[in-house]
Parts: C-alpha cells; sequence; structure tokens
C-alpha cells in the first residue's frame, strides 16, 4: 500500500537524509549517483530552513520515490516550484500496478498538479515550474506538457 509522508519544518528531521538515503536505490552509473545524493542532502537542508517541503512515496519500507516542492514567483505569478524528482532506481521507467499502472515519475507529477490546483482556488497558483537537469529530462518534461520559459527553466500552465 502506498504511503505518503510530508516532512517540512514542523516535522521530526533528524538525519532524515540519512533515512532516505538507506531505503532508495541510486542509479548504477557511479557519478549520477552521487549526484542524487547530493540532491536528497541539500533538498534535507532546505526542508530545515523552511524553503522547501518534501514528500516521500512509500511502498512498505521501500522508498519509491519523492518529490520537494517550493513556491515561487515566475511572471509576477505565483508558482509551484518541483525543486527535486526522485524516483528510485528499481522503480524507474515501470508502471505500478499500486500507482493505478502509472509510472512513479508522471506519479508524482500528477500529486504536484494537484497540490497546486488545490493551492489555485485559494492563492491564484498559476504555475509549476521547473528547471530540468539534463536533456533528457527536459524532453521527458515536454511530453508532459511542460514549455520552455528560456534555456533553464520549464512551465505548465495550470488550467
Amino acid at each position: 500500500m502506498i504511503e505518503i509522508n510530508n516532512y517540512n519544518t514542523n516535522s521530526s528531521l533528524y538525519n532524515l537524509h540519512k533515512k532516505i538515503i538507506q531505503n532508495v536505490q541510486f542509479s548504477k552509473d557511479l557519478s549520477l549517483a552521487n549526484r542524487e545524493e547530493l540532491f536528497i542532502k541539500d533538498i534535507c537542508k532546505r526542508i530545515e530552513k523552511s524553503t522547501s517541503v518534501l514528500y516521500v512515496f512509500k511502498n512498505g519500507d521501500d522508498i519509491i520515490g519523492l518529490i520537494a516542492l517550493s513556491v515561487t514567483l515566475i511572471n509576477k505569478q505565483p508558482s509551484i516550484q518541483i525543486d527535486y524528482i526522485f524516483i528510485s532506481n528499481q522503480y524507474r521507467g515501470q508502471e505500478l500496478e499500486i500507482l493505478d499502472n502509472t509510472k512513479p515519475f508522471r506519479y508524482l507529477i500528477e500529486f504536484t498538479i494537484s497540490i497546486a490546483k488545490e493551492l489555485q482556488k485559494q492563492l491564484g497558483i498559476k504555475y509549476i515550474v521547473l528547471s530540468p537537469d539534463t536533456d533528457d529530462l527536459q524532453d521527458k518534461y515536454q511530453k508532459l506538457k511542460f514549455n520552455k520559459i528560456d534555456s533553464k527553466w520549464m512551465f505548465l500552465k495550470l488550467k
């Protein structure tokens, strides 16, 4: 059964990055795995500083993936920013029955869209924005209807 844990400044954050790192499977590529670990440590620091909120998706003790979100302004419009999205290596590219036969990456994006739509009713959120780490990721986001703002940033306009 899927469990979603929300971590923010009000959460118990003691050694959070270590707890996450112990329960995920990093890329088999050593340099990519090192980057993934650094990103997770950075996100945990951002949570402590109250600049991001982290959602960890688990199936039992296994972490399927995680997504870190924050709020920003784009063109003077309040927006949700995806600070980091991570899928544990053993779940990458797989459609999971426990996620209604959806790939975890898409599931986390849809989860973010649902949060943004709730905030849109209350705060006027207009966009979801992100800065893809690689060209491959940029292509993935374009397939999910994200558009380029510039060479670094992409956005999805909420309906």
